[in-house]
């Protein structure tokens, strides 16, 4: 059977994508579809009837979904679900989206200990910059400073009241 040329078209091709990816996980209906997908997406592609569903009757005349009727409240659902050559391209295209992250994973890795030394200096995940903990360590000596001379002057006012002096 003889996959659509989608390349020209990269939102059908993300939508597809989604679609053969959340039915993998989980049978569903095209309503549930539609509000996953702009779930997973945070919004960025928004699962209207108008994208959702001439997708997938695609993936049907392509053998690659299969449907269910069910009745539900009173109510008539298409269920979709991957058949075998759906599961199978689906594989096939995961396998592809792995190799290449993999790729983009080893690239980005090498890129970001070349540009290490063109960045400041790290400082561990949630402490000041050095010049900071400087100026903390100036203040902590000086409120020190001051608590020695605090208990000095109460050493001192405890003795005049005790009669000590």
């Amino acid at each position: 059977m003889a996959q659509r040329r989608i390349e020209a078209d990269p939102f059908k091709y993300r939508i597809r994508f989604l679609i053969l990816s959340l039915l993998a996980i989980k049978p569903t209906h095209g309503y549930e579809l539609s509000k996953r997908i702009e779930k997973i997406t945070k919004g960025l592609i928004k699962g209207g009837p108008g994208s959702i569903y001439p997708v997938l009757k695609e993936l049907k005349e392509d053998g690659l979904l299969d449907e269910d009727l069910i009745v539900e409240k009173g109510r008539a659902k298409k269920i979709y679900r991957l058949t075998r050559e759906g599961a199978a391209i689906l594989y096939n295209e995961l396998n592809g989206f792995y190799d290449i992250a993999n790729t983009l994973i080893e690239i980005a890795t090498e890129a970001r200990k070349r540009l290490q030394s063109y960045m400041p200096p790290h400082t561990p995940r949630g402490c000041p910059p050095s010049t900071i903990l400087e100026r903390l360590e100036r203040l902590r000596d000086t409120i020190q400073e001051y608590i020695s001379v605090l208990k000095e002057r109460i050493e001192e006012c405890n003795k005049k009241v005790s009669g000590r002096s």
